[in-house]
This record gives structure tokens, sequence and C-alpha cells, in this order.
């Protein structure tokens, strides 16, 4: 790896051991991916998860992305149907009521995409909106965080 690489590496290390401390205790567990290259440089990304369920992030100099996903799985008879719904935090947010008040917004530039609303620390801000705001959605499965996630970007798969 070059040392761009290995420092991107240590970012997401760090990032996913601070949030380790809230959604571990939720039931989601840390994967990380490759570090892989983009327009804007080296990357790294992983996965906190819990059965169908995920929270992405990914890593440069900090937090610089985030998204939420979940698999809604049904068997019938020997076919398997997958939808799978993706959102950002931003829909996270407005599905809990706090679009206007959460600390982590977009910021609409590439590559680092999320930032504090007040200019801080976008991990520190993600980590207030998860455990002040999300907690009540996020801490379990819940049919209010399954309406949530249907607001996102879905796909669809069937297997036999």
């Amino acid at each position: 790896m070059t040392p761009r690489q290995e420092q991107v590496a240590k970012v997401l290390t760090e990032v996913a051991t601070q949030l380790s401390q809230v959604v571990t205790a939720w039931g989601f567990a840390f994967h990380a991916d490759e570090v892989r290259s983009s327009h804007g440089g080296p990357f790294a990304s992983g996965h906190f998860c819990r059965e169908t369920t995920r929270i992405g992030i990914s890593c440069r100099d900090t937090l610089d992305n985030l998204n939420y996903e979940h698999t809604f799985v049904t068997r019938r008879g020997s076919s398997t149907e997958s939808e799978r719904f993706t959102i950002g935090h931003a829909t996270l947010m407005a599905g809990v009521g706090h679009a206007q008040d959460c600390h982590l917004i977009s910021s609409g530039e590439m590559p680092s995409s999320m930032i504090a609303r007040d200019s801080s620390n976008p991990v520190e801000a993600l980590l207030h909106d998860l455990t002040i705001l999300a907690e009540p959605v996020l801490s379990a499965p819940c049919d209010e965080f399954f309406a949530i996630m249907r607001r996102g970007y879905r796909s669809y798969n069937v297997t036999y």
C-alpha cells in the first residue's frame, strides 16, 4: 500500500472504533472493505452489519460518506425475493423528524460529502445524531425504521 492508502485505512479504523462504541450495543458488527481509488483519490470503506441492515461509511481524512441499507427478504416456495433499499443520512434524519436540527449534513461537495452543521468534527456530529436522534429506530429492528428505509432507492432481485 502507498502511504496515502495506509493513511485512509488508519482513518477508517479510527472512525469505525468511535462509531462501534455506540452501534455494537445495537447488534452491529464492523466489516472493512478494501482501500480503493476514485476521482478524489484513495478511500477506505466498510459496513456495520446487523442481519440485513448495513450502515456504510467511507473515509479519506475523516468520515466523508455514509449510507444506510436494508434488505427485505421474502421466501415463496422455491424462490427468494430480495428488496434492497438505500438511503442517505438526510433521509434518515427527515424520517425521525430531525432534518433541520441534525448535526451531520451533506456538504454538497465531492469527494467529502458529509460535514458537521457547525463545522466541527463530522464523526462527533454523527455520534450525536445516532445516539440522540436515531437511537429509537436504529437500536433494534422496528417498523418505523423499515418505513423510513422504504423511502430510499430500491433494487429488486429474485433467485430460484
